[in-house]
């Protein structure tokens, strides 16, 4: 009779532990749902996050088995499990994923306002040189662009010049064909 007790026992133990195993697992993945409502995330890395953590449920669950019986699947510690999930899901899941949103939005505001002040000198040392860099290259553009209308301006007193050359030597050309026409 004390070895049917001692077994009993170990059974109503396996259940204890597979509800408190539903509890840790909902409890877990409430944080996943509060690091996802804080930290917007796409497709890819809500899928990544949520294989990880099946997995390492389905580890914890066979961890469970196999420490408290031996290795032999039994279907009441998964519904202890699930029974363990459902009453932390509706009597805290909400209230926590509540609040801890909350609180880990403002301290994340809180570490942004914080970042902002210490590291405001080096944005403002950032903007003077990107301001002192803007100047320059304005500057620069402008130097550019006046070197471009003198060089435009060059070039063109030099076609000038040539072309002035050109039509004086047409002239030259033209008078000596004439006084050879008229020469002969």
């Amino acid at each position: 009779m004390a070895k049917l007790s001692q077994s009993i026992y170990q059974e109503i133990q396996f259940l204890y532990h597979s509800f408190f195993l539903g509890i840790i697992i909902t409890f877990v993945y409430d944080n996943i749902r509060v690091c996802r409502r804080v930290i917007r995330h796409n497709t890819f890395f809500i899928s990544m996050e949520d294989l990880l953590f099946w997995v390492a449920v389905a580890i914890s669950i066979f961890l469970l088995q196999h420490r408290e019986n031996n290795g032999v699947f039994r279907w009441f510690s998964i519904i202890g499990a699930f029974i363990g999930m459902l009453l932390y899901r509706k009597i805290l899941s909400g209230f926590y994923i509540k609040h801890m949103t909350f609180l880990f939005r403002k301290l994340l505001h809180g570490t942004y306002i914080f970042f902002s002040y210490v590291f405001s000198p080096v944005y403002f040392v950032e903007r003077q040189i990107m301001l002192f860099i803007k100047k320059s290259g304005q500057k620069s553009r402008h130097a550019l662009a006046l070197q471009k209308i003198r060089l435009t301006s060059y070039g063109k007193m030099i076609k000038m010049t040539l072309c002035k050359r050109k039509k004086k030597r047409r002239k030259k050309k033209g008078k000596k064909h004439e006084q050879k026409d008229s020469r002969s």
